[in-house]
C-alpha cells in the first residue's frame, strides 16, 4: 500500500522551523534548492506513483519523499547509507525532506526497494518528465520545435572486469548453482566435471607457468562444452537460460584450437563485442580515443539549445557508436518536444544518422568526418560526383570511364578512371600511387547525405552555429560528472539508465530554480524557489 506524505499540521518543538535563525541567518536559506525541494508538492507528488502500489496492506514510505531522496542523493554524490545519515544528521536534508530534527528519515535499504519498483513498474522517467512539463508550464522551454545538441560520455561500469578463465568458471558455477536449485542436474554430472565449481576462489595453480595455465584452460573449457552439451536437453526457466546463453558466449569468444589440434588456446586480439563480466554481463570495452579505453557503459544526452535543459537520456554499452543513440534520444520525446534540429559532433554527422533523421524530419547540423589520407593525396571531396547523372568529374577535368555496381542490388558502388588518362595527368603525383595504375572513386551507401553534409559544412552559418553552440554541451556533461554520471552505482543497463535519469532531473530541476529566480520580480528574486509554489514575502 502506498504511503502518502503529510505535512505537519502544526508547528512542533522538534519542527526545523521553530529554529528560525542561526548567528541571525536562515537555518536553510529560502533561496537554496533544499528549500524548494521542501516546498514543492507540484513535481513530487504521491499520485504519479499509485498504480505501482497495492490499495490495501501495510503503507510504504511516501514515492514522492524517496523521489525527494534520489534527488538530494544526486545533488550531493551520496551513497544510499550517506543518504539515510543526511536525512537523520543534516539540517539542509531535514528542510528539503520535511524530516523533523528528531527524526531520522528513513531507512536506507528502502532506496534499493523502491529503485526496484520504479524499474518494475516502468516509473523510472517519472521526475524527469515533470519538471521538464514544469518548465514547460513556466514558459521556461519552448513548446516549439527548436534545435537539441547531442553528444555522450564514459559511465564506468560498477562491476569488475574479468580475465577469460573467471569468466567461463564464474559462467559454469552460476549456471550450476541455478540448476542445482532446481534439482535438474543430478551429482553425479557435477562429480564427472573436471573442476570443483562450489567455492568462489579461483584454481590454486602457478600463474606464471604458461602449461599450467594451458592446463586449467582446457579442463575449462572441457566442462563448460560438458554443461552446455547436457543443458540444451532440458527444460530452462527464463533465468537459467539467461546463464546458459551467457556461458556459451564467454566459453567461445576468446578461445579457439591450437594449430596442432591438440586442445584449446586463447585467441590474440578482442573479440567484438567482447562479454566482459559475468556480474554485470550487459557491461562493454568502450574507446575514447585510440588509447584512450574504459570498461562500461555511455550516457547519451539531447540538450535544449537555448533553455539549456537536458531533454533526453540514453544509456547504452560502451561499444555503441555514439550516432546509435541519435534515434533513441529522438523517440523518447513527446511530439511537442520534438526538435527541428539536431547539433553534433561528427559521430552524428554520419550518412545512416542523417537518413535516419531525415526519416523523423530532423536537420542535422554536424561535420563529415573525413576519410584517413596519411598520404595526402587528392581527397574524395575534390572530385565532382554527380548522383543524379551518374559521373565523376577530377580536379583535372576528366570524367570517369566505368561505373561500377554491386552486383546483387545493382547500387552504385564506384567510379574508375582509364589508365590513359591517368597516366598523363598532370596530378598524378598528388593522386595515387597504386600498382593499376588509375584512381578509383568509391560511392557511399550514405553517399548523398554524405554530399549534402559536406556542401552545409562549408558555409558561414554552420561554422558559426557550431563554434558558437557546441561547447554548451561539454558545460552540461561536466556538470553531470559532478552529480555521478562517470561511475555506475548498480549493476545492468536498466539500473544505470535509472540512476542517469536522476541525475539529468537533478541537473534540470537546479536549472530550473536557477530561471524562475531571474524571472522573478528584484525584490523577491532571492526567496523565488519553487515552481508553481507561492513566493514567500
Amino acid at each position: 500500500m502506498m504511503g502518502r506524505s503529510e505535512k505537519p499540521k502544526q508547528l512542533t518543538f522538534t519542527s526545523l522551523e521553530s529554529l528560525s535563525q542561526w548567528e541571525g541567518l536562515p537555518i536553510v536559506p529560502e533561496d537554496s534548492i533544499y528549500a524548494a525541494l521542501g516546498r514543492d508538492e507540484e513535481i513530487f507528488r504521491d499520485e504519479l506513483f499509485a498504480d505501482a502500489y497495492a490499495r490495501v496492506g501495510h503503507p510504504s514510505k511516501s514515492p514522492a519523499f524517496l523521489c525527494k531522496v534520489m534527488v538530494l542523493q544526486f545533488l550531493d554524490n551520496v551513497s544510499d547509507r550517506e543518504a539515510e545519515a543526511r536525512a537523520r544528521y543534516d539540517l539542509r536534508w531535514k528542510k528539503a525532506l520535511g524530516v523533523g530534527l528528531a527524526e531520522a528519515g528513513f531507512d536506507y535499504s528502502t532506496l534499493s526497494k523502491f529503485r526496484t519498483r520504479l524499474l518494475l513498474f516502468q516509473k523510472e522517467r517519472v521526475v524527469f518528465e515533470e519538471i521538464l512539463q514544469k518548465a514547460a508550464d513556466k514558459g521556461l522551454l519552448s513548446r516549439e520545435q527548436v534545435t537539441q545538441i547531442m553528444d555522450s560520455t564514459f559511465t564506468l561500469g560498477a562491476a569488475a572486469v574479468q580475465n577469460t578463465y573467471t569468466l567461463i568458471r564464474t559462467a559454469i558455477r552460476k549456471l550450476l548453482h541455478s540448476l542445482a536449485r532446481n534439482s535438474s542436474l543430478g551429482s553425479q554430472f557435477i562429480a564427472e566435471l573436471k573442476l570443483n565449481y562450489q567455492e568462489r576462489k579461483k584454481p590454486a595453480i602457478d600463474w606464471d607457468n604458461a602449461l599450467a595455465r594451458e592446463a586449467l584452460l582446457n579442463d575449462l573449457v572441457y566442462d563448460a562444452l560438458r554443461v552446455l552439451e547436457v543443458t540444451a536437453t532440458l527444460t530452462l526457466t527464463e533465468t537459467e537460460q539467461k546463464l546458459r546463453t551467457i556461458l556459451e558466449k564467454v566459453t567461445f569468444q576468446d578461445i579457439e584450437l591450437q594449430a596442432e589440434g591438440k586442445g584449446f588456446q586463447i585467441k590474440k586480439g578482442v573479440a567484438k563485442d567482447r562479454l566482459i563480466s559475468t556480474v554485470d554481463p550487459e557491461m562493454r570495452h568502450g574507446r575514447k580515443s585510440a588509447a584512450r579505453t574504459f570498461n562500461g557503459y555511455k550516457t547519451h544526452i539531447a540538450m535544449d539549445q537555448e533553455s539549456e535543459f537536458i531533454n533526453a537520456v540514453e544509456v547504452t554499452a560502451a561499444n555503441v557508436y555514439d550516432g546509435e543513440a541519435a534515434k533513441s534520444l529522438i523517440d523518447q520525446q513527446p511530439e511537442g518536444r520534438k526538435p527541428a534540429r539536431m547539433l553534433g559532433d561528427t559521430c552524428y554527422g554520419t550518412g545512416p544518422v542523417r537518413k535516419d533523421m531525415e526519416e523523423r524530419q530532423v536537420e542535422v547540423i554536424a561535420p563529415v568526418a573525413e576519410a584517413r589520407n596519411p598520404k595526402g593525396f587528392l581527397k574524395k571531396s575534390d572530385f565532382q560526383i554527380d548522383l543524379n547523372a551518374q559521373t565523376c568529374r577530377c580536379p583535372a577535368g576528366h570524367q570517369a570511364v566505368k561505373v561500377r555496381r554491386d552486383h546483387k542490388t545493382n547500387e552504385l558502388k564506384a567510379f574508375d578512371f582509364a589508365p590513359a588518362q591517368c597516366q598523363t595527368c598532370p596530378l598524378k603525383g598528388r593522386c595515387f600511387d597504386n600498382k593499376k595504375g588509375y584512381r578509383t572513386i568509391p560511392v557511399h551507401p550514405y553517399e548523398r547525405y554524405l554530399q549534402e553534409g559536406r556542401k552545409q559544412q562549408e558555409t558561414p552559418e554552420f561554422k558559426a552555429e557550431y563554434r558558437r553552440h557546441r561547447p554548451a554541451i561539454e558545460r552540461k556533461q561536466a556538470e553531470m560528472v559532478r552529480h555521478g554520471v562517470r561511475k555506475a552505482r548498480y549493476f545492468g543497463l536498466a539500473k544505470v539508465r535509472l540512476q542517469m535519469l536522476f541525475v539529468a532531473a537533478t541537473v534540470n530541476y537546479k536549472r530550473l530554480i536557477k530561471k524562475l529566480q531571474e524571472k522573478a520580480e528584484p525584490s523577491l528574486k532571492n526567496q523565488v524557489t519553487s515552481p508553481g509554489i507561492r513566493v514567500a514575502t
